[in-house]
């Protein structure tokens, strides 16, 4: 479904038709830039509420001569389509995305219907929507008030009830990420599965599994608290792309978003990857055990050493293990020192992020569109919701304590 408002820049007076598709989630948030002047304009659409205009978007009466600005919370556009009055990517997209699934479906031995689709979570409940109420819930276990974040699970799955109810925040929390990397990650979740039955029959997993809970766990939870609450709060923004990626479809320099609050995701890339990369000795510890090592003897590095290593050289002890390598695809940490050094700019007139690579951001130029730059956060996203599902059933499987 497409809505049609009318908004003229605060700044300069030009009025632009917009074509906004109506996404899933109940608010959706754009920012554009004026045709004309190039500020930057806002938009929200909220359920129950309806349209709010601003900063810098006033309502406007009809004017269908005026230039024409594409915006939709789940899809991209190609470079020709922004402002095109035709341009309806839903029904590529969306047909792509249900290919997709199918196929995921006919992987996982499912019959090729849609009918419920509802067993990656409540059928009334958006990613928003249920975020809120897991970080709450999360939130109050991690300041001590147990009683309290039971209430406030009970609340939610009252209002929308899971076809299999968690009984616990581990639980809810394993099922909300596995919603969150469908349809195409789930194989790679089942390859981790494999390589972890590996690991368990090795007679060091059991020193393995109390050394993480009782030296892991605990920090690991509260990094994937932070990047869950820094990429799922910018959800809005992110949910243009998202379901592309854990579709497996190709978001490259040939697409552009509607919406571009660059100033918003900026950081979300470098955050990720920090917490991610932290968090990947889970996979080297148990690719040690894979190799018939005791869990904490590297090939050619001490346990020691291996945490002095930089972010960036924490991957390579598991390089070699295919089903582990195939969630640390997306790690760029050239890219982590352009978001976290402010070596990033943004042209918003054509959509494109410029950052240097190298020490020191001295290094070689590279360009990349914003619609790219949100799927590679997506992508890192998901990988890191990946790894967090082989820790919570470790935790589970193995009684020691959840990274929470």
């Amino acid at each position: 479904m497409i809505t049609r408002e009318y908004a003229a820049c605060g700044e300069c007076g030009t009025v632009h038709v917009l074509r906004i598709g109506i996404g899933a989630e109940p608010m959706q948030a754009h920012q554009f830039a004026c045709t004309h002047c190039g500020s930057e304009m806002n938009l929200r659409l909220e359920m129950g509420v309806g349209t709010t205009y601003g900063p810098n978007a006033i309502k406007a009466d009809p004017d269908d001569s005026a230039p024409i600005i594409n915006l939709h919370p789940s899809f991209v556009f190609g470079r020709d389509e922004i402002h095109s009055p035709r341009a309806f990517p839903s029904l590529v997209q969306g047909a792509k995305m249900i290919d997709a699934l199918l196929a995921a479906r006919s992987r996982a031995g499912l019959p090729p219907t849609l009918d419920d689709l509802a067993i990656y979570g409540p059928p009334q409940a958006r990613t928003t929507q249920e975020w809120d109420a897991l970080r709450a819930s999360w939130a109050l276990t991690r300041n001590g008030k147990p009683d309290l974040a039971a209430k406030r699970m009970k609340r939610f799955f009252d209002a929308y009830p899971y076809p299999d109810r968690p009984d616990t925040l581990a639980d809810w929390l394993f099922q909300f990420a596995a919603k969150l990397i469908q349809p195409l990650f789930e194989q790679n979740f089942e390859h981790l599965f494999e390589q972890l039955q590996v690991a368990v029959e090795h007679d060091d997993f059991s020193r393995f599994a109390h050394y993480y809970g009782t030296h892991l766990s605990a920090d690991h939870g509260q990094r994937y608290f932070e990047l869950m609450k820094a990429y799922l709060g910018q959800f809005t923004e992110f949910s243009q792309v998202h379901h592309a990626v854990a579709s497996g479809l190709p978001v490259d320099d040939t697409f552009r978003t509607g919406s571009a609050n660059f100033d918003a995701t900026r950081m979300i890339y470098g955050n990720v990857f920090e917490a991610f990369a932290s968090n990947v000795v889970v996979l080297a510890l148990l690719n040690n055990l894979i190799a018939g090592r005791p869990f904490d003897t590297f090939e050619a590095l001490t346990f020691d050493d291996y945490f002095r290593l930089d972010k960036a050289g924490r991957f390579k002890a598991f390089a070699a293990n295919p089903s582990f390598a195939a969630i640390c695809i997306e790690a760029d940490n050239q890219l982590r020192n352009a978001s976290h050094h402010g070596e990033m700019t943004f042209d918003r007139s054509n959509g494109t992020i410029h950052y240097r690579a190298g020490k020191g951001g001295q290094g070689k130029v590279h360009t990349m569109s914003y619609a790219r730059y949100l799927a590679r956060c997506a992508t890192i996203f998901i990988e890191a919701m990946l790894l967090l599902r082989l820790e919570l059933l470790i935790a589970d499987k193995f009684k020691v304590r959840w990274p929470l």
